[in-house]
């Protein structure tokens, strides 16, 4: 099963490119707008990768929660990609990324998945390994520790945990150094299963999860 997945969750666009459990390539650069790069970060992956996008079995992309804009640039790129070239799309957890990060360096057990939603308000999704618990919420930090609960192993990560980390839930570990940013093959391995499966998402009823209304208002 060869997938193409990338996120656009956060200013770290990160693109991926697996063939089953194998990593054949992947790539990540920070942006200032995803519309600035996402293709051709997508291109050079898949070079990579020695890999056309006629390969592939399916396109993964990371929903969010995350930026507005991002997560826009995002999935219209996916659902371009999908029907140009005809193939299934699947969308997943953009903070499954970071949590398949937290296990590959070995953690066995539940992990906090903190995304700076900025406004002092995080994004939130807990998960057992690749598995998401519960939907993601958004909350303020000072309400994490009690809706977090006592949970045996659990860990802290995301760029959301690193920022409010020492003021409201120090007792909490974070997770290790190299374990706070979304990376893109762990969304492709996240959706492994639905493709074998043939659970793909309908292309023009897929949306991004935004948790939170637009910054932007229409004039009334």
């Amino acid at each position: 099963m060869r997938l193409l997945a990338f996120d656009t969750a956060t200013l770290l666009a990160t693109s991926a490119v697996t063939d089953n459990e194998t990593v054949l390539a992947r790539r990540q650069r920070q942006v200032t707008t995803h519309s600035e790069g996402l293709l051709a970060l997508i291109d050079e992956t898949l070079r990579a990768a020695e890999t056309g996008i006629a390969e592939l079995d399916a396109i993964v992309c990371g929903r969010g929660p995350g930026s507005f804009t991002g997560l826009r640039i995002g999935l219209a790129t996916a659902k371009g990609l999908c029907l140009a070239a005809d193939k299934p799309l699947l969308c997943v957890s953009s903070l499954v990324g970071c949590a398949g990060a937290v296990a590959g360096a070995g953690h066995e057990g539940p992990v906090a998945v903190l995304l700076d939603a900025r406004r002092d308000q995080v994004y939130c999704g807990l998960f057992d390994r690749l598995r998401l618990l519960e939907p993601e919420v958004l909350l303020e930090p000072a309400e994490l520790r009690r809706h977090l609960g006592t949970r045996p192993s659990l860990v802290v990560a995301g760029d959301g945990a690193l920022r409010y980390h020492a003021e409201h839930f120090s007792d909490l570990p974070l997770a290790a150094d190299a374990c706070h940013a979304i990376e893109a093959e762990h969304l492709a391995f996240a959706a492994r299963a639905r493709a074998a499966a043939g659970d793909f998402d309908d292309l023009e009823r897929v949306v991004p999860t935004y948790l939170r209304p637009p910054d932007v208002r229409a004039p009334r």
